[in-house]
């Protein structure tokens, strides 16, 4: 059965999506450390050290280039081509570019950044929102439809 154009995504389709760009990111982001030289245990040491440069170069700048560059260009992730969902403008339904792609992922790094609280409820806020949008939807002006 096809959806009808624009309908709204369910939020266990956003959930489902994002789950499977963890999973994208998490392997390739390992495979590439690995690839590199650096045994599982140095990696663990730079992380429970907290090396912010670690952190920033295996967490913050994968996810922050995925993201823009995915929705940027194709108002997708992998992880959202896979439940077929997609990005879109909220008034227009058009692509929103990398500018807006990438104000969306940094309005979600920006909550999570926040003690974890805020990031779960922006992930948790479609649930009860009339346009199953996230804040960082809304910082956006973007929804989440189906393909």
């Amino acid at each position: 059965m096809n959806a009808a154009p624009h309908e709204l995504a369910s939020w266990g389709r956003r959930l489902a999506a994002l789950a499977l760009d963890g999973l994208i990111l998490g392997a390739t982001i390992f495979a590439a450390v690995m690839l590199a030289g650096v045994s599982v245990v140095e990696l663990n040491d730079l992380l429970v050290d907290g090396d912010t440069v670690v952190l920033l170069a295996l967490f913050v700048l994968p996810e922050a280039i995925y993201d823009t560059v995915m929705i940027g260009s194709r108002n997708q992730t992998f992880g959202k081509m896979a439940v077929g969902i997609k990005v879109v403008g909220a008034d227009d339904r058009a692509p929103i570019g990398y500018a807006r792609a990438f104000r969306r992922w940094l309005s979600t790094a920006a909550l999570w950044a926040l003690f974890t609280v805020p990031g779960v409820v922006d992930h948790l806020w479609p649930l009860h929102d009339r346009r199953n949008q996230t804040f960082h939807d809304k910082f956006a002006r973007s929804v989440v439809v189906r393909t």
